[in-house]
């Protein structure tokens, strides 16, 4: 009697842990957040922001330099409101005066745009690649520095359905989207 009753419990939780290990396993482990990368390239002999169109809110995105800024100069990746991008090619010419985009990006990293950035990465809203600023409001921006190869990794934080829009200060053509969809 005994041994049948021991063979029933150890059928029995034999079938609980076919049944349920899998979701509890899952509810045990964690995941590692997907890295994503946007490189600052040269194509066809033009400077551009190459990357996914998407990332996952929770991953990490990489922005990587991958020009010589003895060169081409630094560049900043700075989130920015849709409206405030620079359209027309006399816009992105104005662009480092008062009152214009670029100008107010320096002014996020403490620069008054002739002197290196003091604050870089410039942080605003919540931890994380977030937040997009316009004339008034800061933006997320991180500069380049003046060394080849270098690279800046946050969190994705903003929410599920965002289109984060982006820049160069130095280089107003140079512009891009990322659309944020749910985390994996």
């Amino acid at each position: 009697m005994r041994k049948r009753l021991a063979l029933a419990i150890v059928a029995l939780a034999a079938t609980a842990l076919a049944l349920f290990g899998p979701g509890l396993a899952g509810a045990e482990t964690t995941t590692t957040p997907k890295t994503d990368k946007i490189e600052i390239k040269i194509v066809k002999g033009n400077l551009k922001f190459v990357g996914p169109k998407t990332v996952s809110r929770g991953d990490d995105l990489e922005i990587v330099n991958t020009t010589n800024p003895k060169q081409v100069g630094p560049h900043t990746f700075s989130l920015v409101t849709k409206g405030s991008l620079p359209k027309s090619h006399s816009a992105q010419e104005n662009c480092f005066t008062p009152n214009h985009i670029c100008m107010a990006i320096a002014k996020w990293q403490g620069s008054n745009g002739k002197s290196p950035p003091t604050k870089n990465p410039a942080k605003a809203g919540p931890e994380g690649w977030s937040t997009m600023g316009n004339l008034n409001k800061k933006g997320d921006s991180w500069f380049t520095g003046e060394k080849p190869g270098t690279s800046f990794s946050q969190v994705v934080s903003a929410s599920s359905g965002t289109t984060l829009y982006f820049m160069c200060a130095i280089h107003p053509f140079m512009q891009g989207s990322i659309k944020v969809e749910p985390a994996n």
